[in-house]
């Protein structure tokens, strides 16, 4: 599975949409409704035609997901071996004439990324300067960078370890007070 590029994505669209509107690939038709509408799930008024460039990226994803969560699989071993050593896929390394697969699921990578962030638990892989973690909009943005020791730079350091809860004046000193609340508030789950 790879990222298509934008142009054939494209095509595909228009190819769909001529298709759905004239019964034929190459006969002129009269669009009655806006290709973005049908696209949608039919609960929300549309046919829930596929979106080609959505469709292409959920596959993608897919493939992010298991190596997220099949770390003992070939595939996972194979790539990691090569392109984050460390075993976490959103801390890979840039890498000259990577594959065409890989460089697709790191284009979905970061789109993950960016869009979704870690629920807090036992472990120490979620990276105060480089992840979102918990709520949206919280990420190194948010810390102060001036107050935090560079060697801590794990959210584990923001808790008190032998009880699985924050250290709310090490917490607002570090984020400021409307983040330090908003953080404080935030469950500490059992699982990593």
């Amino acid at each position: 599975i790879f990222l298509a590029p934008k142009g054939i994505i494209d095509d595909i669209q228009a190819k769909l949409s001529r298709t759905w509107w004239s019964g034929k690939d190459e006969e002129r038709f009269w669009i009655m409704v806006p290709w973005k509408t049908l696209c949608k799930p039919m609960d929300m008024g549309g046919l829930g035609i596929r979106d080609v460039r959505l469709f292409n990226l959920a596959l993608l994803g897919r493939q992010v997901w298991r190596l997220i969560n099949n770390t003992d699989s070939f595939c996972f071993k194979v790539l990691s071996s090569k392109y984050f050593l460390d075993g976490n896929i959103f801390h890979a390394k840039k890498v000259d004439k990577a594959s065409f697969t890989w460089s697709s699921i790191v284009v979905v990578a970061e789109a993950f990324k960016k869009r979704f962030g870690w629920q807090i638990g036992n472990d120490e892989k979620i990276n105060t300067w480089t992840d979102n973690w918990g709520i949206e909009g919280l990420n190194k943005d948010v810390v102060i960078s001036n107050t935090l020791n560079p060697n801590e730079k794990s959210v584990k350091d923001f808790w008190y370890a032998n009880r699985s809860s924050w250290n709310a004046d090490k917490v607002k000193k570090v984020c400021g007070k409307d983040w330090g609340d908003k953080i404080c508030n935030i469950l500490i789950g059992n699982e990593g």
